[in-house]
């Protein structure tokens, strides 16, 4: 029997984010489903309302090697003196300096390595669930989804993620590998993700971790998705690629209008099980809340005119 994970990064400035997000896994995940938190170890006291029998707080502490740490940051006015990132930077002895941006993606491969169940849905603060997730939904026909759009985004960070993704699996240079593979609700096989992180070690010669920190420009849902497209192949992988998002997304632009927030929410379809509004995006929580609310409303129905028709 097949066995799934849900796993979130997250930290104190989306913990209200992660509360929504929260609450609708209760409403909407099956029981026997974990969902992994995974926060800053000085974060864990502010999240502590939201670990539950299904929920389990972890610090990324604990994810990571003892070699690669959050380098302490100063005030946010030294911060702009000194022109620092927003992100935190993490340190190592076999690297320069990680950018946070680069760091959670290094986490959200730790944490599926060290998954215990078959399947990992990687599902961001900022993402709610809008309608029952069902096993059909990540695992078709018997086989692990992997989403995999075959028009390339035409944006040149895509294009560099393809070919760094390609040199550190030892593909021929490419810009696209044939599909696009980031999305807001992402699925891993464990097996698939394992062989990948063994395949850059193998071409790199030396452990995938430290390879990644000396990578300054990756991305992992690219990685993955070439590794299983073009390494494996889906039939080997046992894999089937879906070309439609599992989430309905908001990704850049406030919310200028009621009539923008209208049009977003009826363009919700059937396959959407998820609703992401960006955390970038300058909505109130109690908007955020309330579109969140209407597309779920507007989810209920289309089931119910399925189950009927």
């Amino acid at each position: 029997m097949t066995t799934y994970e849900l796993v979130t990064l997250s930290f104190s400035r989306d913990f209200e984010a992660c509360r929504l997000m929260c609450e609708s896994a209760e409403r909407f995940v099956p029981e026997g489903i974990e969902h992994r938190v995974i926060v800053p170890r000085a974060d864990l006291p502010l999240f502590a309302p939201l670990a539950s029998a299904r929920r389990r707080l972890v610090a990324e502490e604990d994810i990571l090697p003892w070699w690669f740490r959050r380098m302490p940051m100063p005030s946010p006015r030294w911060r702009r003196l000194l022109r620092l990132p927003r992100r935190n930077i993490y340190i190592t002895p076999f690297s320069p300096p990680v950018r946070g941006w680069i760091a959670q993606q290094i986490m959200k491969i730790a944490a599926a390595d060290q998954s215990k169940a078959d399947v990992v849905v990687h599902i961001d603060s900022d993402t709610v669930f809008v309608r029952p997730l069902r096993p059909e939904h990540l695992c078709p026909d018997g086989r692990v989804r992997l989403y995999r759009d075959p028009q390339p985004a035409g944006l040149e960070t895509h294009a560099l993620w393809q070919k760094v993704a390609g040199q550190l699996l030892g593909l021929p240079e490419k810009t696209f590998y044939g599909g696009e593979y980031i999305d807001s609700c992402v699925v891993w096989k464990t097996s698939v993700l394992r062989g990948m992180t063994q395949r850059i070690a193998d071409i790199s010669g030396s452990d995938w971790l430290k390879t990644l920190c000396r990578t300054p420009h990756f991305a992992e849902y690219v990685l993955y998705g070439v590794y299983a497209d073009q390494v494996l192949g889906f039939d080997a992988a046992h894999l089937v690629p879906e070309s439609f998002s599992l989430c309905h997304s908001r990704w850049s632009g406030d919310f200028e209008s009621d009539e923008a927030i209208d049009a977003f929410i009826s363009a919700v379809k059937p396959h959407h099980v998820t609703c992401l509004i960006q955390s970038t995006i300058g909505s109130s929580l109690d908007l955020r809340r309330d579109i969140f609310a209407r597309v779920t409303d507007v989810a209920a129905r289309q089931d119910m005119a399925t189950e009927s028709a």
